[in-house]
């Protein structure tokens, strides 16, 4: 009896699926596993171990670097360690980025510098003088000679323009190489803070961050007369030789028809403390945390670790998520439409603010918000977020590895990391440390990663226990309607009675398919409660046809009704109806003869603001952008902007113009006008076009519905 009794205890232990138990026992033995010390110590080691950085004094862990190699293997071993089953480390295309060390030099005083994902310069450096060039537009390169001179730039990055556009010009202008100081943007934490993002172009002239006192040192001496300056970069980028890896494992459950995917990225710049070996670190505590509780999952739980997140591509607008998107597109394609959920993590382990939320696909709105403020096991804040979780719905953006999914097919969400919930402004994070040598472990809150693994863990446990994969297609009514505008529609052509019925004929089904998910999955839930397990079989049987609807519908939603307007996701047709009101707006005001007014209100916003850039920048700069964009040559280096990226209105002549004759009140702008009126006519054809195949798209979703 006594032996009986031992076993018993050891199956409560550490067995817990062996026997029956409460939700409520499956909660708490989850909540006491939780711990954010193995996670801190995995974070911890990524950011401070030599082996695992390219540089001990910079940092860096780019894609298909040696110290990703090295970090790939650890990571690999760890998640071996902690008994996950079916370890991988799968190899994925990349370009290769190697940062071995930057110097600057001038009168024998050395001013820290880091390098973006561009040349070198020879092993013996780069000696040439120095020449300040304001923000690197090509109106402050008039007058001056920089052929074979390193140039020194102000940038702000989120306000003016990415580092890529100055970088281009230099080139374009004969420069040798571009020191940018960041005046604004990012990198405001310190004086001294220096930045790096990823290049969105060739891999052109030598590239480094400077510290923005550095920088005013420099300018000082140039009062003085002309100052040479040493610059050695060592670094190599490689076109199409990278190799990245992606290490997953998985804890297998009692069916693998379906997964829950839970990820996060191991690459970094600097030391990559929250951004994102924290987010590591999450991910193998969650894995621990339920290896620890004795947590038998319905459908396989796979944690993957991505490489080449911060950058994986030369050439392209759509270079990051490198390793995700090859992940899911080329690795493993079968994923898409098997995964029920993939949870992503940024930068966990920081409060950002007084409250947290999550960025998610439009379908999962409705899901994300029952489980954060009607479950009854969803673990609330304590010691961080007195505001708690936001659940209005945020759609994610491009910026993190859950994009790449997302647009495959593959229902997204990450923590939200990012922007505030207004969508406009950024967390001061993001300004201050963001991509700097300051993202250290000085930044670390234990009672966010603590609520994080908490929180996600417990949402991962939620979708893989309940029966009908719950994605609610209402949103993406709701997000069709609220891009309609239908006296543009209607103005192109557009046959607006004919997607107004496709909409009703969609949130109709939509409105179906969710009760009947929702049905399904609360008497699971009651079900479950009273440990009626023939219940639970037959309601488990029924929701696995309403998940291979949904998951289909998901994949086809996002095949035909996801488009981006370069990074912003929209849906396809507000490409051109956005343009054609900014176009007549320009022409009106040409009309009154206020250039003024239409650059400052409008011109400048055309084409998501790549017109903007066609004001301040070479036509020979725009053409390498336009070529990565949409050069016929390019688009199998558009990764995840491939298929759904917007196409530009030609209208640069028009807006370089009007920058020009800015103060030409009363003017004559007839030649304008007619480069405006010719784009309004193209657009029209594309918004007619679009709003066609998304009506035939929305009738074929409410078909997969029914």
């Amino acid at each position: 009896m006594n032996k009986v009794l031992a076993l018993l205890a050891v199956l409560l232990t550490f067995g817990v699926s062996a026997l029956a138990e409460t939700p409520k026992e499956t909660y708490d033995r989850w909540m006491q596993a939780v711990s954010p010390e193995y996670g801190y110590q995995i974070a911890y080691e990524l950011s401070t171990n030599p082996a695992y950085v390219n540089s001990e004094r910079f940092g860096g862990r780019q894609a298909g670097s040696d110290a990703e190699h090295a970090a790939a293997e650890y990571l690999y071993q760890e998640m071996l360690s902690l008994g996950l089953e079916d370890v991988e480390k799968v190899a994925a295309d990349c370009d290769r980025w190697q940062f071995n060390g930057a110097s600057f030099t001038v009168d024998g005083e050395d001013y820290p510098v880091y390098t973006y994902a561009t040349a070198a310069t020879p092993a013996d450096g780069l000696t040439a003088e120095i020449v300040y060039v304001g923000q690197g537009t090509m109106w402050d390169y008039e007058g001056l000679d920089v052929t074979g001179k390193i140039v020194l730039v102000d940038i702000n990055q989120r306000d003016d323009w990415w580092i890529t556009y100055p970088m281009l010009e230099a080139q374009h202008q004969g420069a040798a190489a571009i020191l940018a100081a960041n005046v604004g943007g990012f990198a405001q934490v310190a004086d001294d803070a220096l930045n790096s993002q990823d290049i969105c172009g060739p891999t052109a002239i030598p590239t480094c961050s400077i510290g923005v006192a550095d920088s005013q040192k420099i300018r000082e001496k140039l009062e003085n007369g002309p100052v040479v300056g040493t610059l050695i970069v060592d670094n190599e980028v490689e076109i199409g030789t990278g190799v990245t890896y992606n290490i997953m494992g998985k804890i297998r459950g009692k069916s693998s028809d379906y997964q829950i995917l839970v990820g996060g990225h191991y690459d970094m710049h600097f030391f990559g403390f929250q951004d994102d070996n924290c987010a590591v670190g999450l991910v193998l505590a969650m894995a621990k945390a339920m290896k620890d509780s004795g947590y038998q999952p319905e459908n396989d739980i796979v944690f993957c670790l991505h490489g080449a997140e911060e950058w994986g591509a030369s050439y392209s607008q759509f270079d990051w998520t490198v390793g995700a998107w090859e992940m899911i597109n080329h690795v493993h394609p079968e994923w898409v439409g098997k995964t029920l959920a993939f949870i992503n993590f940024e930068l966990p382990a920081y409060e950002f603010d007084t409250y947290t939320t999550t960025y998610s696909a439009p379908e999962m709105f409705a899901m994300l918000d029952y489980f954060a403020n009607d479950y009854a096991y969803s673990p609330e804040p304590e010691g961080c977020f007195a505001d708690g979780v936001l659940t209005e719905g945020y759609q994610t953006y491009t910026y993190s590895d859950d994009f790449s999914y997302y647009a495959a097919g593959v229902p997204s969400t990450v923590n939200g990391f990012l922007l505030q919930k207004d969508m406009e402004t950024v967390f001061p994070f993001y300004i201050d440390y963001y991509h700097t040598q300051y993202d250290t472990p000085d930044t670390y809150n234990e009672a966010v990663m603590r609520f994080n693994i908490a929180y996600y863990g417990a949402l991962a446990m939620y979708i893989d226990q309940m029966p009908a994969a719950d994605l609610d297609f209402t949103a993406q009514t709701a997000r069709l309607t609220a891009a309609m505008d239908k006296d543009v529609m209607a103005q192109a052509g557009a046959d607006v009675e004919a997607y107004q019925a496709a909409l009703a004929e969609l949130d109709e089904a939509a409105t179906a398919m969710r009760a009947k998910v929702v049905e399904v999955n609360r008497a699971y839930e009651a079900a479950r409660e009273a440990g009626d397990k023939a219940a639970m079989a037959q309601l488990r049987e029924t929701g696995r046809t309403l998940t291979s609807r949904n998951l289909e519908a998901f994949r086809y939603a996002q095949k035909h009704l996801l488009g981006l307007m370069y990074e912003r996701p929209i849906v396809p047709h507000e490409a051109p109806q956005e343009t054609i009101t900014l176009c007549e707006a320009i022409i009106n005001c040409l009309k009154d003869g206020d250039p003024a007014t239409a650059v400052d209100e409008y011109a400048w916003t055309v084409n998501n603001v790549l017109e903007w850039y066609a004001m301040y920048f070479s036509p020979e700069v725009i053409a390498v952008q336009d070529d990565m964009n949409w050069g016929a040559d390019n688009q199998d280096n558009l990764y995840w902007g491939t298929d759904v990226n917007f196409d530009k209105a030609d209208v640069d002549a028009a807006t370089r113009s009007l920058y020009v004759r800015y103060d030409d009140k009363g003017g004559d702008f007839t030649e304008e006008i007619a480069i405006y009126e010719k784009a309004i006519e193209t657009e029209k054809a594309k918004l007619a076009a679009k709003a066609q195949a998304e009506a035939e798209a929305m009738a074929g979703l409410a078909d997969i519905l029914r």
